[in-house]
């Protein structure tokens, strides 16, 4: 597994340095690599929150999970209504904790000041992906809130955040390796230098979604019911396709009144939707399975 995931990271920064080397009038493969990682790795990672959180779950019980699932979305669907910065801030700290805790999967995390270590080592990566690529970050945002960062700015705020997660590790462990502190220094030019959608499906897909779903499988493998690629594969599809076929049918539809930017803000939303109740099981799972 530890070979997959390594090699899945290799190939996502050949695509990263493959766009670096020629970044003009490529979007249509853009969008194509965009489509092909989300729903291959990145979507069906979250499609099994139910097994995570009870792996002998019968109907009734699917049922409850179901319910609390869905009131979730739509609280936090009714946030983004009322007050959409508000859901934003809240998305983007949400998801900079999340995928800061994907990078501590394998190694013990401290019960202590943990969410600093996660939000400032997402949260350094997600500003890289956004900050590198300033204008199609603000023209995506810009139906929401007008954004204004010039690039001084934003470098010296991504060193900031960098000295903090350094700081923060060292402050609460776990000791920090070569590894780590080498995925710190190449990986984050690397997507601040990338694409903004390239650069966010091949950190979200290979360094947080393709991780936690390794994580995912060695936890149900030890029950009879999901001991195989196979039998964990086809686990993985229900919830995927129903997710797919939602979040297609929303953005078919605002094709007809949204511009190009607007749409893509959209998809984030929808994104966002399913991602808060699977961050918050997601984060109980691991907190379960690794923490010392």
């Amino acid at each position: 597994m530890n070979r997959i995931e390594n090699l899945a990271k290799a190939f996502g920064i050949f695509i990263c340095v493959a766009f670096m080397l020629f970044p003009n009038g490529n979007s249509p493969i853009q969008i194509t690599l965009f489509g092909i990682i989300l729903s291959s790795i990145g979507i069906p990672h979250g499609a099994i929150d139910h097994l995570i959180s009870n792996p002998k779950i019968d109907r009734k019980g699917l049922g409850g999970f179901l319910l609390i699932y869905l009131t979730l979305i739509a609280g936090y669907m009714s946030i983004w209504y009322f007050f959409p910065l508000t859901a934003l801030m809240g998305f983007l700290i949400m998801s900079a904790y999340h995928f800061g805790q994907s990078h501590f999967i394998s190694k013990n995390q401290p019960k202590k000041f943990s969410s600093m270590l996660f939000i400032s080592r997402g949260g350094y990566f997600l500003f890289a992906i956004l900050a590198g690529d300033w204008e199609t970050t603000k023209l995506i945002l810009s139906p929401l809130v007008n954004l204004e960062l010039q690039g001084q700015t934003r470098v010296l705020i991504l060193v900031t955040i960098f000295l903090a997660t350094l700081l923060a590790q060292h402050g609460f462990g776990p000791k920090i390796n070569r590894s780590q502190i080498l995925e710190i220094l190449i990986l984050g030019p690397i997507l601040y230098f990338s694409p903004l959608l390239i650069g966010f499906v091949v950190y979200f897909g290979f360094w947080h979604a393709l991780p936690s779903m390794i994580a995912e499988y060695k936890f149900l493998s030890g029950f009879s019911t999901y001991d195989s690629i196979k039998k964990f594969s086809i686990q993985l599809l229900p919830f995927s396709i129903i997710s797919f076929i939602g979040i297609g049918v929303i953005l078919f539809l605002g094709l007809k009144f949204l511009e190009n930017n607007e749409l893509i803000l959209l998809f984030f939303v929808l994104i966002s939707l399913i991602s808060f109740p699977h961050i918050l099981f997601m984060d109980r799972f691991l907190k379960s399975q690794n923490q010392n």
